[in-house]
């Protein structure tokens, strides 16, 4: 007999959500990733999948997805069968001997300053403007930027408080141009000071939060308005955010406590992007390279 599958997810996406402290953007990937494992066991009528309905998974998975999605799906769905595991629902986790794919090594895509420049004046909209001052001006996920209130902002001081992944907060510098462009959106609103306002900083167009996926399409159409000859994400803007920082001679654990990288290594991807420049530094500043 196969198990609710339904009930099960439901009582699951309790315990990611209070056991595990994961971002908004992660809980609902990981939910998901295990609606479309549902689906998929379902169609094929199985009730806990063989090694074949395993196999025949993960090769539908390569075919549709780039390595890091596939082992994010992956991760999603060996947790949720060791919590059935827990629950006496099966006997084994039916993926626990399934490997993680290795990552091919990707440098992070971004914008020049003048590419950003150009997006941000490109934007006459006070909310989106304000979104975008926020991404580019923080480098803050667009996760972190949705779960945002009004009272995060301190327009005095210039910082915003940020709740990243796993429920951890950080206090981040915002530019003044940043703080401005919030608190012309914020104007608009009627909100003179927001540090005791808890609506959400960003609302969509019919007066609810505006999500993730509402984000990224203000960023796509402004890009293209903008005439930028792609399509820009969020998480363009946070990696041009770091390159900029990183240019600009900012040392790399400044840049990770900004980013919220839980370790350094992640934040080094962006030094590979610098090479000439670290090159140029080691041979004005190394004794050794100045010989001859």
């Amino acid at each position: 007999m196969q198990p609710d599958y339904e009930g099960l997810l439901n009582r699951y996406s309790l315990v990611l959500l209070d056991a595990r402290g994961l971002s908004r953007e992660t809980y609902r990937a990981y939910m998901g990733d295990l609606r479309d494992l549902v689906a998929f066991i379902r169609e094929r009528g199985e009730d806990i999948p063989d090694r074949r309905c395993v196999r025949a998974y993960m090769l539908r998975l390569a075919s549709r997805f780039d390595r890091a999605s596939v082992n994010r799906k992956l991760s999603a769905i060996k947790g949720f069968f060791d919590y059935l595991l827990r629950q006496g629902c099966c006997s084994v986790n039916p993926f626990g001997h399934v490997r993680s794919l290795r990552h091919r090594e990707h440098l992070p895509k971004f914008l020049n300053p003048d590419e950003v420049f150009d997006l941000i004046e490109a934007v006459n909209d006070p909310r989106d403007r304000a979104l975008l001052e926020l991404l580019y001006s923080t480098g803050i996920r667009v996760g972190e930027a949705e779960a945002m209130q009004c009272c995060d902002v301190d327009m005095h001081r210039g910082f915003i408080l940020v709740t990243g992944k796993g429920s951890k907060q950080r206090t981040v510098p915002a530019g003044r141009r940043c703080v401005q462009a919030i608190g012309a959106y914020l104007a608009t609103r009627g909100i003179a000071d927001p540090i005791y306002c808890t609506e959400p900083l960003f609302l969509g167009r019919r007066g609810g939060p505006l999500g993730s996926r509402g984000m990224r399409r203000v960023i796509y159409q402004w890009s293209l308005q903008a005439a930028l000859g792609r399509q820009v994400s969020p998480h363009v803007i946070r990696h041009s955010f770091a390159s900029h920082m990183l240019d600009a001679g900012a040392d790399l654990r400044s840049i990770q406590e900004m980013l919220g990288h839980a370790s350094l290594s992640t934040t080094q991807r962006y030094t590979h992007l610098h090479v000439d420049k670290l090159m140029d530094v080691y041979d004005k500043a190394h004794p050794r390279a100045k010989e001859g």
